[in-house]
């Protein structure tokens, strides 16, 4: 048997007791709410002297919960099994004293596998996924979805929100909503996720790629002015990896062009230029809220715009072109692109835990920057200027270019994920025909990585890492 002692020996963290444990006769909601809050899916149970008696975890907790178990008073004693210290797959394990009392526990989050993104999910936003379900509301209708799209709004000083199923449908919704299409050119930068540049082209319009600045990883005014013709509509800005372009001098450029500004905010809640946040300075700005982004309604997005015009248009196309005021008419041929109550939900507890989210994820890149702070040909994103105030989506490092898969291998080794950057859309076969040279897209997207970057990332971990990449980079 692992000796329990040893094990803690060897995890330089620990989180608080209490988070992981219960009472053999708390009921088995109260296992489930913590087991979410402490971000491991376990709670240890003890008896009322606060001796071990087993674990319980989410998989045996759901497993009771759809037999029924929660129609009596199922104890947290009657579903747990005994702790298995043998198990090296275990990525928690309590570390106890001589009388069987638990005095910390032991934290490996690789034990299992550590991705590179995961949703972080309390009891908060399972009552309010359940308090959907009983209110009966679980389409695209109830009181979550104005209550999300309200919030949202005023979190990035905007007037108007108009939820969405996902975030790619918003940049469809808003490009829509402008009446952009056939003929029409949109200004997208190379380097960024796919929808962007996609939901111009199902517009019919025409994407017009242009490359990044190196210091901010976002299009450049200059960039854009250049690339500006008769049938330039819109410039559609990406923050990528929450790094926000400079959008004052974008939105000046665009009123000067008569332009539509068509923020993706996707990576990037909570990020602010010139004081402001992102999203605030367009006609119509997207957000996603997909599962690996700063906050998740599991799929999801949203449009917000300080044109109430403009948001009645967006909901009506959201729902088929229907006319609010008539129920069946339709004016126009709209999509179904609406987000449902259970998804808003969800959103609305994310709102709340927005701001901590960020914390955590600026803490944990701080955290990779000490540990690479001596390892070879690992560079972090500069600096930028004061008037940018980027936020953390994925912790992310430039290595060299030769060496990226030898790294990503060695990490998954260890039961690490480390994801490669986009690729410059102008790269691959799918945009040939809008294809420009980028060389600072290209040069990135070939060296840049993206590091795990969840609460479960301690000091151990960033420590662990810059190991692995050390014994790479210097073989």
């Amino acid at each position: 048997m692992l000796d329990k002692l040893e094990f803690a020996k060897n995890s330089n963290d620990s989180e608080s007791v209490q988070s992981f444990t219960c009472k053999a006769s708390d009921g088995l909601w109260t296992g489930v709410e913590r087991a979410l809050d402490n971000g491991f899916g376990v709670v240890f149970v003890t008896d009322d002297s606060g001796s071990l008696i087993g674990q319980a975890s989410l998989s045996e907790m759901r497993a009771a919960i759809r037999k029924g178990a929660h129609l009596g008073f199922t104890t947290l004693g009657e579903v747990s099994i005994p702790v298995n210290y043998d198990d090296h797959a275990s990525p928690v394990l309590p570390v106890i004293n001589s009388v069987n009392h638990i005095t910390s526990v032991s934290i490996r989050p690789e034990a299992t596998f550590l991705p590179v993104a995961e949703p972080d999910l309390s009891h908060t936003e399972m009552r309010n996924a359940i308090d959907a379900i009983l209110s009966t509301w679980i389409s695209s209708t109830g009181d979550y979805i104005r209550s999300f799209e309200d919030a949202f709004a005023k979190k990035v000083d905007m007037a108007y929100g108009v939820a969405t199923s996902n975030g790619t449908v918003s940049l469809q919704l808003a490009l829509a909503a402008l009446g952009i299409g056939e003929g029409d050119e949109v200004i997208v930068p190379d380097l960024t996720f796919p929808a962007s540049a996609n939901t111009v082209i199902h517009a019919g319009a025409r994407p017009v790629l242009v490359d990044i600045n190196p210091e901010t990883w976002c299009v450049s005014v200059e960039t854009i002015a250049k690339s500006i013709t008769s049938r330039t509509r819109a410039i559609m800005p990406v923050h990528v990896f929450g790094r926000p372009a400079p959008m004052t001098e974008i939105q000046a450029l665009a009123k000067a062009h008569g332009l539509f500004v068509i923020e993706d905010c996707a990576e990037a809640h909570g990020a602010r230029y010139d004081g402001k946040p992102v999203g605030s300075f367009s006609d119509i700005a997207s957000f996603s809220f997909f599962a690996n982004k700063i906050i998740t309604t599991g799929e999801g997005g949203i449009c917000v715009t300080n044109n109430p015009d403009i948001a009645a248009r967006m909901r009506i196309l959201r729902d088929h072109g229907m006319r609010p005021d008539r129920r069946y008419w339709h004016e126009e041929a709209g999509f179904n692109f609406r987000m449902t109550n259970i998804q808003a939900a969800i959103g609305c507890a994310q709102i709340e835990r927005m701001d901590a989210f960020l914390e955590t994820r600026q803490l944990v890149h701080t955290r990779y920057e000490m540990a690479f702070a001596d390892v070879p040909g690992v560079t972090f994103p500069p600096a930028m200027p004061a008037r940018h105030e980027p936020v953390v989506w994925f912790s992310c490092a430039l290595t060299p270019a030769d060496k990226r898969p030898a790294l990503i291998q060695a990490c998954r080794q260890s039961n690490i994920d480390l994801r490669p950057f986009f690729h410059g859309l102008s790269s691959m076969p799918a945009y040939k025909r809008y294809a420009k040279v980028c060389p600072v897209s290209s040069s990135l997207s070939k060296s840049g990585v993206n590091f795990p970057t969840s609460r479960k990332v301690d000091t151990r971990i960033t420590t662990k890492m810059a190991d692995i990449f050390r014994g790479v980079l210097t073989a």
